[in-house]
């Protein structure tokens, strides 16, 4: 029987051991090349989780100075979600400006004119745009017919609207795409007119008056930057109501305390005065950074970084610059008007977006306008004649071009929308009793049992003789065109 010491005497079993000890004590021990990296590795990776870098502190009155201050409330969100304190903090400011109420024609009384086509074609485009109906389809029929009106009266500078647009907002070093939705926006013409939109347009070649100089006027503006936009208040109203959605509860039962708490958040965003919008400060703003930023490429511009990404990019040189957006009463039918904000967006302004860590240094002891101004007037529908002369006015050179005429109330466009008087054609009537050929008693009785054909094509058989025609065009009152 083998004992444990005749074990360790054999030299067979020693020697196993011993080699099997070699082995384990050089694969712990490694090489003296290999033997620093890990360490050196684990240290750099150390280094840099945990690099302090350099903290920036806000200058008093910048605008990370401003969300420090409120740090309890969302103000870093999206435009769509600003309410009227984000107006404040910026020092947005919005002025009402007298209404502009002429040209209008001046006629005596008694006297009717009679509408042209195209007269009846903007009245009822304008129709379109009063109604208060917020659906997607009639937000659709709302957008053709502000295109259509503008492309009308002011060929040369609307009549190439871009559809459903999307402006970038600039913070710093960051961009926030496509978060300015702007249903409607139109741009400085180009000399090669290189944008195109889909939707038809009413043809303007019957406008000769239009000043030439409407291209020329707009001088201040680069080709191809916003210069005018349009956002219905109804659709704008839609939104915010259905901006915070709703998960439903099992079995497919309504969440009721999660759909009042989000009404209650879509509420909140109600601005106080519609006149004083802040989505309208939004537009503004991000129109006005269109003008210096460059747009990025399609490859960097998906949607995969939630909208947001850094970037690296040159300061650019800010100006001052003039956009301008119209909107449009809804509901009112018996006086509706539009109404046209105007804004001069200064360089300083835009310094603040571009620098946030920084706050705006007068010089030369001057005091500084660190805010927006923006002016907003009304202009009246009706009468039709003249509502090319009063958005002229509101609207300013830059769009309408320069008067072709010295007198301001001479309404250019009455000829297009007015028909041209005609007088009856002149009958002579004579004492003198004619003649008539009278048929012979057969050929008439014979006539009264045949199927009368009808004497127009729009003769159609009617149920019952009391059934009345239905009328498929509504008349263009004369009031509103006149």
């Amino acid at each position: 029987m083998l004992t444990i010491e005749s074990l360790f005497n054999s030299s067979s079993f020693l020697g196993q051991l011993r080699a099997i000890v070699h082995m384990s004590s050089s694969q712990a021990q490694p090489d003296s090349s290999e033997r620093g990296q890990p360490a050196r590795r684990n240290s750099e990776v150390e280094c840099r989780r945990f690099t302090i870098r350099p903290i920036t502190r806000p200058e008093p009155g910048s605008l990370y100075d401003i969300m420090h201050d409120y740090a309890g409330t969302m103000l870093y969100v999206v435009p769509i979600c600003w309410t009227d304190l984000h107006s404040q903090l910026l020092g947005a400011s919005f002025i009402e400006r007298p209404a502009i109420a002429t040209p209008v024609p001046d006629l005596d009384r008694g006297i009717s004119l009679e509408p042209s086509r195209m007269a009846q074609t903007l009245t009822s485009e304008l129709r379109n745009l009063v109604r208060k109906e917020a659906s997607p389809a009639r937000a659709f029929c709302k957008t053709r017919a502000i295109k259509r009106v503008m492309s009308t009266l002011f060929p040369n500078t609307l009549s190439r609207p871009k559809t459903g647009a999307e402006l970038n907002l600039y913070f710093g070093q960051r961009i926030f795409k496509k978060v300015v939705r702007i249903p409607c926006l139109w741009k400085s013409p180009s000399g090669a007119d290189a944008s195109f939109d889909s939707c038809p347009t009413l043809p303007s070649t019957s406008f000769s008056q239009v000043p030439p100089s409407a291209r020329e006027a707009g001088c201040e503006y680069a080709p191809n930057k916003p210069m005018l936009a349009y956002i219905g208040r109804a659709q704008l109203a839609a939104i915010r109501r259905n901006l915070y959605g709703v998960v439903r509860g099992p079995n497919n039962t309504p969440n009721e305390p999660v759909a009042r708490l989000q009404r209650l958040r879509s509420k909140m965003l109600i601005p106080a005065n519609p006149d004083h919008d802040p989505y309208i400060v939004a537009i503004l703003l991000a129109m006005a950074q269109a003008h210096f930023y460059r747009e990025p490429s399609s490859k960097s511009s998906s949607q995969s970084d939630g909208g947001r990404k850094k970037v690296r990019m040159p300061p650019p040189s800010f100006r001052d610059i003039k956009v301008q957006v119209i909107t449009h009463d809804e509901g009112n039918e018996s006086s509706p008007n539009f109404i046209v904000y105007t804004a001069v967006v200064t360089k300083t302004f835009l310094d603040r977006f571009m620098y946030p860590h920084k706050a705006p240094t007068p010089q030369g002891g001057e005091t500084l306008a660190t805010g927006m101004s923006i002016s907003y007037t009304s202009v009246g529908f009706w009468p039709l004649l003249g509502l090319k002369e009063r958005l002229a006015k509101a609207l300013g050179r830059e769009i309408a071009g320069d008067p072709m005429y010295g007198d301001p109330e001479h309404i250019a466009l009455w000829d297009p929308l007015v028909e041209p008087p005609h007088t009856p054609p002149y009958q002579s009537f004579t004492l003198k009793r004619r003649r008539v050929e009278r048929d012979p008693l057969a050929e008439v009785l014979n006539s009264s049992f045949e199927e009368e054909p009808p004497s127009s094509p729009d003769d159609r058989p009617v149920l019952s003789p009391a059934a009345k025609r239905r009328r498929t065009t509504r008349p263009v009152n004369t009031l509103e065109v006149c």
